[in-house]
């Protein structure tokens, strides 16, 4: 019986023959499928075909490649010595700053509290009234600002206070207020200050998708390349402390290798035990579990001290099975690469990032593909 032939891997045309002649020089029989003729140089969605026989030695040499490429990638990660905060002064906005400042407590980092207001601008105005309008818009704004900035002091003095009687009066908590949208400007702030993560408050269980908070932090891991964090309302925070359980999600996307090795670092001031599953509505086959013995791999490859099991979740119920293997293995954290969605795919099903935002309880770690 001959072999079918599987999807290895899809990039543009470039990398595919790269990795097509990495794999025929090890003896591994390999085909190009989707190639744009026309414009081959510039064909993004080359799909690296392989027979299924060859599966798991062609993972052990990407998973070889990936080592490398990613250690490069990821190198910035190594340290978390900055913790970016966007805020709305919300409760929830309160309970997120919390939570940072007892990351900040084991990292020895800093902590930025990123507010931002929106001002509308009139786009038609009579060229009649347009100093007038103009002038009243001018107050209207600095108004709006001040009246943004008073908010925000105080509510850093808040938190800078809770700092202090937690015993960390040395960690820098400081503030930043920008005029925009809400994702833009975050997005704006990590590329000017760096963060090793952001940290963000959502209502949680209960919050409709049509939720402004819960949408705010689906919009920033759009955005933003930095790791979110997002925090429920009703989260543990005295559990927080002694991180023992995280449960990493994955849909084996190539993208997997790099946010594994930033959860590693992040994870590395406590010591935890990660869960690395995989849901699926049937039981896994051959490819499924090569793919999750290569992610057990790689794991184990940059991190030897952290205890990895690697397990299949299956069910109709996303969510829910999820849920149910948290509670089971007492999980603290769930993390999962977010791969951006077209605007019809968000519409009509949405994906498991933006159904965890609203539905759990537990912190959601978001890495962006």
């Amino acid at each position: 019986m001959e072999d079918r032939l599987v999807t290895i891997a899809t990039d543009h045309y470039t990398a595919a023959e790269i990795l097509k002649a990495r794999l025929e020089s090890a003896g591994i029989e390999c085909y190009l499928k989707d190639v744009n003729l026309l414009q081959g140089a510039v064909s993004e969605g080359v799909k690296v075909q392989i027979k299924e026989s060859d599966v798991e030695k062609a993972l052990r040499i990407i998973t070889e490649l990936k080592s490398a490429q990613e250690k490069k990638e990821a190198k910035a990660q190594k340290e978390i010595r900055r913790i970016l905060v966007p805020v709305d002064f919300s409760d929830f906005s309160k309970t997120a700053c919390i939570y940072a400042l007892k990351l900040a407590k084991k990292y020895n980092a800093d902590v930025k509290i990123l507010h931002v207001f929106y001002a509308p601008i009139v786009d038609l105005v009579p060229i009649t009234d347009a100093y007038s309008i103009q002038v009243d818009m001018d107050i209207n704004l600095r108004e709006m600002e001040d009246q943004a900035k008073r908010k925000l002091v105080e509510f850093v003095s808040e938190i800078r206070d809770i700092a202090f009687k937690e015993g960390q009066k040395d960690t820098k908590v400081s503030y930043s207020l920008r005029e925009g949208i809400v994702e833009d400007e975050v997005a704006a702030m990590a590329r000017v200050y760096k963060p090793g993560i952001i940290v963000m408050g959502t209502k949680g269980k209960g919050e409709k998708q049509s939720d402004i908070i819960g949408s705010v932090v689906y919009r920033v891991s759009d955005k933003a390349r930095i790791p979110v964090l997002a925090i429920p309302e009703k989260a543990n925070l005295e559990q927080f402390t002694d991180v023992q359980n995280i449960v990493y999600a994955t849909d084996f996307d190539e993208k997997d290798y790099i946010a594994i090795r930033m959860l590693i670092y992040i994870v590395s001031a406590f010591n935890v035990k990660i869960h690395c599953v995989h849901i699926s509505k049937g039981a896994e086959d051959k490819w499924e579990s090569a793919k999750m013995q290569s992610l057990k791999q790689y794991f184990e490859q940059i991190s030897k001290d952290v205890q990895i099991e690697c397990s299949f979740i299956k069910g109709d119920n996303p969510v829910a099975n999820l849920e149910s293997f948290c509670e089971m293995n007492e999980i603290d954290i769930i993390a999962l690469t977010h791969r951006k969605r077209g605007l019809l795919q968000r519409m009509f099903k949405p994906g498991l990032t933006k159904k965890l935002i609203h539905s759990g309880n537990l912190p959601l770690l978001i890495f962006r593909a």
